[in-house]
């Protein structure tokens, strides 16, 4: 195949289109009138069940995600040595980028978690301000004594603590939609079968972090924009090449 024709193989309506399947949903879950943490909720049992999607982009789940992606991308468009390492190495500047961004925002905007202001609207935790000017692993000690407290399952206690950080952005939803725009478009491109999957498994990442406390809507809905735009950048980029 020529490298015009790999440069037309994805339109502008295609990308549109994906990208939309994407944005849309997260977009209208911002617009309800309603507030996705739901204390009542945290000992469900089919809560575990997020948490488990969201750990498909946690370490180390996310190197397995990946991992499983390129060699099943890979297989679907049959690709060469240098296809195939060109697809990994923009990969992982993709999500190495991502981090980066996301580290540097957070540290910009310093919005706290929805979790830790019903923590501290329950008097479980000080003052967001005084918690938040603590040590990491004071805050993770003040979380565990909370979710003592209130009897939380294991893995959510453990998950909270491990996430005493700042909420804006949302780096698990920065992943997953980069994952998700970067080998959606490929495959859209190349090889189309199976590729609305992508989108599903992302979009429930975002509702998982909204869920379990971690992220307001506003948080998740500006991940994926910029979890989107950079995937496609990368994605063309491959795209040109291969």
């Amino acid at each position: 195949m020529s490298p015009q024709l790999h440069v037309t193989a994805l339109t502008r309506r295609q990308v549109a289109g994906f990208s939309a399947l994407l944005i849309l949903p997260l977009l209208l879950l911002v617009c309800l009138p309603w507030q996705p943490f739901v204390p009542a909720w945290l000992h469900e049992d089919w809560l575990w069940w997020l948490y488990a999607l969201t750990r498909t982009v946690d370490l180390p789940g996310i190197a397995v995600t990946g991992t499983v992606l390129l060699l099943l991308t890979r297989h679907k468009l049959k690709l060469d040595h240098a296809a195939f390492v060109a697809l990994a190495g923009a990969l992982f500047a993709l999500l190495a980028c991502d981090w980066l961004l996301k580290s540097l925002i957070k540290q910009l905007t310093e919005e706290p978690r929805p979790y830790l202001l019903w923590l501290e609207s329950q008097s479980l935790i000080p003052a967001i301000k005084t918690f938040y000017a603590s040590a990491t692993e004071l805050r993770s000690e003040q979380v565990h004594a909370a979710s003592q407290l209130l009897a939380l399952p294991d893995w959510l206690g453990h998950h909270w603590q491990a996430e005493v950080n700042y909420a804006f952005p949302s780096g698990h939803s920065i992943a997953a939609i980069a994952l998700a725009q970067f080998f959606g478009l490929i495959w859209l491109a190349r090889a189309p079968g199976g590729f609305w999957l992508l989108p599903l498994w992302a979009l429930g990442i975002g509702l998982s972090r909204m869920l379990l406390g971690m992220h307001w809507p506003i948080d998740v809905l500006a991940s994926a924009l910029l979890g989107a735009f950079t995937a496609l950048i990368a994605a063309r980029w491959w795209l040109r090449r291969y």
